[in-house]
């Protein structure tokens, strides 16, 4: 029997309910500041996962904007290191499991997660420092050991971001070194064979010169639920600081990232979500071939800023940003079920891609004062330089296979045939121009106010199977865009404040090579966003409530003159309202929750999908309650994530609604701390979407993990 969602909802809308009514009545003088993290210090300390968008101190959005957060003109949720540990969460989509209107993509046994992690029902973006990633997430979502937060900022943000998702940004900060000497040493047993272990050691290598250092790595060797399924990964990071001079300070974060697994097709409908007439195919069914089915793939990651205090009032920060991406596989996939309900058809190819991508950046940002008004204003440029290749050859003697008894087709003297498909190389250059005001008009109100114009010259070309350039494939588009934002934030007392604002944003991935039935180039595909909410900071409680709508235009769709080629008259949209907040009810006691009903269609289309948008549930909530007891160093949690039914793919079938419940404690001795969790502790059996239409992934099974850190 499918989970009532009106219990599996109702914590969180209590929660949101109750927040303000379990507030103090009369706040004392200093609750705003009674928030931050240095007033939290003064009381026992919560280990917590989730800091609202009333978070008030402790930074700047994306490490670049220049706004606070407490003035973010749109919904922003903060996911902490340290709560991402408690929890055991072990890759960024677990992590977003409480952020109420994020889908978490597949779990980490398929192939690249942030293919589908979504916030408000559109694909979300990863910044890491403030700058754009390209691919670099692609290699291992489980790589954390070096992740200080994730700021998850909601809807298209253009401005200061460039070409992004619509769904949002997921902002990684990553840790920073120390003055002083410090250092952790974790080691991690599971279910499934899992081990690991993870190191992060800070401190000065010359203080005399200013020169400070922080080394972080994790190691994982781990079976999986999947049959024939390893995860074997390592991550490191050298992170510098160089206090260069009274107005100068230099950052540099050099990470390395790698994973070897299998490639995981997932399982067909029939037998899954749809009965086959025999019985449920079992989660660990491996539906690939185990001799034929590598995937590979690493990336490194360098950055480096220098901060340049020009005088007291502006600072000049030049940056630049490098990453490569380097992934080899052989993919099967899984395609149509027989009128037995139980052959699979399947196809596969091998791919090698291999990118690099650059960017530089110079800010200029200060404050300045005009006409009795005080400005925050950031200008700059920013360069982005891509050059990629993607070679593959197509599987060609792949044959079916029984999805309840397996008969591996690869092994022994028989092997894959292949032959050659296509090899492409996509060199992209792009120059953007930005600027930011964040205006206090008064001491309670204050506006952002921003404009990017982009300008891109991308190109494409085929090689033929001896990798010389086949004459007349080469295709060029230039476009360019203009994307701007208007938001205000009006704190009514020291503890409500007002937001809302309208943002634009602009995507050229899914258009660059595209070509109408004249042959003409596409435009880059469009998205904005409209958000008004209201934000409450106690001291005990922080929550807020947003109403908000996001659509995503001239997506492209069939031309219906010849549906060959593509014409861009398609639109999304998603709109609804969103709850989220934490009270700390008790002494020692913690809630936390949030709830989001999404709205989302395909408005517009030549495709026949018009209705609810692929991979979106209308229903999302989540809670977690904490205790640490007042006379042992020991916290108890537990959570549970509700998710609803939602299209497999657009206006197509629906996967089934689920909920997953966890449980955990934390125990500190001295030096030592321990932490046991217990995830889908109900075992519920559920599937996530592929990306496609043939095939589902499962959910993670039942899992226990238990971590021992040792603090030096």
């Amino acid at each position: 029997m499918k989970p009532s969602p009106f219990r599996s909802l109702a914590l969180p809308l209590l929660l949101a309910l109750a927040a303000p009514l379990s507030a103090q009545t009369e706040p004392p003088p200093d609750a705003a500041s009674a928030a931050t993290p240095a007033a939290a210090a003064d009381r026992e300390p919560v280990e917590e996962i989730l800091i609202t968008g009333a978070k008030t101190t402790g930074g700047e959005f994306g490490e670049k904007s220049g706004i606070p957060i407490a003035k973010v003109p749109q919904s922003v949720q903060v996911l902490d290191a340290n709560g991402i540990r408690v929890r055991g969460y072990t890759n960024v989509g677990d992590a977003l499991r409480s952020v109420p209107s994020a889908n978490v993509g597949s779990p980490r046994t398929s192939a690249y997660q942030s293919f589908d992690l979504k916030v408000r029902g559109f694909l979300a973006d990863q910044m890491r420092n403030g700058v754009r990633q390209r691919y670099y997430e692609d290699v291992d979502a489980s790589a954390l050991s070096n992740v200080d937060r994730i700021e998850v900022l909601k809807g298209p943000s253009a401005v200061l971001f460039g070409q992004s998702a619509q769904g949002g940004v997921l902002s990684i900060v990553t840790k920073r070194p120390q003055r002083e000497w410090d250092g952790s040493f974790s080691f991690v047993t599971g279910s499934y064979q899992r081990y690991a272990g993870s190191f992060d050691v800070t401190g000065r290598i010359s203080e005399e010169h200013g020169l400070y250092f922080r080394l972080t790595g994790e190691l994982e060797r781990a079976g999986t639920y999947v049959d024939f399924q390893d995860l074997d990964r390592e991550n490191a990071a050298l992170s510098l600081t160089w206090e260069a001079s009274e107005r100068a300070t230099a950052y540099l974060v050099a990470e390395w990232v790698e994973r070897r697994t299998l490639r995981n097709p997932g399982l067909p409908l029939v037998g899954t979500e749809l009965p086959n007439g025999i019985r449920r195919i079992p989660r660990d069914t491996y539906l690939s071939e185990p001799s034929e089915s590598p995937l590979k793939s690493s990336a490194p990651l360098v950055q480096a800023w220098v901060d340049v205090e020009l005088n007291d009032a502006w600072t000049l920060t030049p940056r630049v940003s490098y990453n490569g991406f380097d992934t080899e596989f052989t993919q099967i996939r899984v395609r149509g079920i027989g009128v037995d309900n139980r052959t699979v058809t399947r196809n596969g190819r091998f791919g090698k891609e291999d990118d690099e991508y650059l960017i530089a950046q110079l800010d200029l940002q200060g404050d300045v004062e005009w006409f009795g008004t005080a400005h925050s204003l950031l200008a700059g440029i920013e360069y982005d330089r891509e050059r990629g290749s993607f070679l593959q050859r197509s599987l060609d003697n792949i044959g079916p296979i029984d999805a309840l008894q397996p008969v591996y087709q690869f092994g022994g003297a028989v092997g894959p045939a292949y032959s050659f498909a296509f090899d492409i190389t996509y060199p992209i250059d792009g120059v953007a121009l930005y600027v930011q005001d964040v205006v206090d008009v008064t001491e309670r109100l204050s506006l952002v106010l921003g404009g990017r114009y982009s300008w891109f010259d991308s190109r494409l070309w085929e090689r033929d199977a001896s990798g010389v350039r086949v004459p007349g494939t080469r295709v060029a588009t230039t476009v360019d865009d203009f994307s701007y934002q208007v938001g205000a934030t009006f704190r009514l007392t020291d503890t409500w404040s007002l937001f809302g604002g309208y943002n634009t944003g602009f995507d050229v991935e899914s258009t660059a090579a595209a070509r109408s039935r004249t042959g003409a180039a596409f435009r880059p595909e469009m998205s904005d966003q409209g958000e008004v909410g209201i934000r409450y900071a106690g001291s005990t409680v922080t929550g807020s409530v947003s109403l908000f709508q996001v659509r995503r235009r001239d997506v492209l769709t069939a031309d219906p003159i010849d549906d060959t080629y593509s014409v861009q008259q398609g639109e999304h949209r998603s709109r609804g309202i969103e709850l989220e907040g934490t009270a700390e009810l008790l002494d020692g006691l913690t809630l936390q929750g949030g709830y989001a009903y999404l709205d989302a269609e395909v408005t517009r289309s030549n495709d026949g999908d018009e209705g609810r948008l692929e991979d979106t549930a209308e229903h999302q909530a989540n809670a977690s309650i904490r205790y640490e007891l007042a006379d042992l160093p020991l916290a108890l949690w537990a959570g549970f994530n509700y998710v609803g039914d939602r299209p497999l793919v657009n206006d197509g079938f629906l996967l089934g609604s689920y909920v997953v419940a966890d449980i955990g404690a934390s125990y500190t001795l001295g030096r030592v701390r321990l932490d046991l969790v217990v995830s889908n502790l109900a075992d519920e059996r559920y599937f996530v979407a592929s990306g496609n239409v043939f095939a589902v992934y499962p959910g993670e099974p039942r899992q226990a993990s238990f971590r021992v850190t040792y603090d030096f």
